[in-house]
């Protein structure tokens, strides 16, 4: 009975101190790829620590990135859109990958529609690797370095 304890205690030791993501979940049972699949809506946009999520006060509708389960459309695909009206609308399709043993998620943009010339990496054409700093059913917080400042999103569900 005694070893059977010191094994939960062990398991129950290892499993809680193995934080996949600097701010969790510490655990879950669902893996990182099914989490992340999903419409993803803006809560927070920070610039070089500063909220910038005023910048979107105008919108009707926030940037927000969707995933795509690349089981059922046979690519891993993403899309960010947001916008003021349907002429000034700004479109990012392309695709994406978990790399990094899934604590990192890369976009590669393959069209990028930007009539409100939006700047930093939601709207860049070259691939932009993501830190994924929370990942849970309900929360995805990404932080990236881009042209000297560093961009952190908190999404929610």
């Amino acid at each position: 009975m005694k070893l059977i304890s010191c094994a939960f205690i062990l398991v129950v030791i290892t499993v809680f101190s193995c934080k996949k993501y600097p701010d969790g979940p510490t655990f879950s049972l669902r893996s990182p790829s099914q989490r992340i699949i999903g419409a993803w809506k803006l809560n927070s946009y920070l610039v070089s620590g500063n909220d910038s999520t005023s910048k979107f006060s105008g919108y009707t509708v926030l940037p927000g990135l969707d995933l795509k389960d690349p089981g059922i459309n046979d690519t891993s695909g993403y899309l960010i859109r947001g916008g003021i009206d349907t002429v000034l609308y700004v479109s990012n399709f392309g695709l994406y990958e978990l790399k990094n043993k899934k604590t990192e998620l890369v976009l590669t943009s393959t069209k990028i529609l930007n009539p409100l010339n939006l700047y930093g990496p939601l709207m860049s054409s070259v691939a932009i690797t993501y830190k994924i700093l929370r990942l849970s059913k309900k929360e995805l917080w990404l932080q990236t370095e881009f042209n000297g400042s560093s961009y952190e999103y908190k999404y929610e569900r």
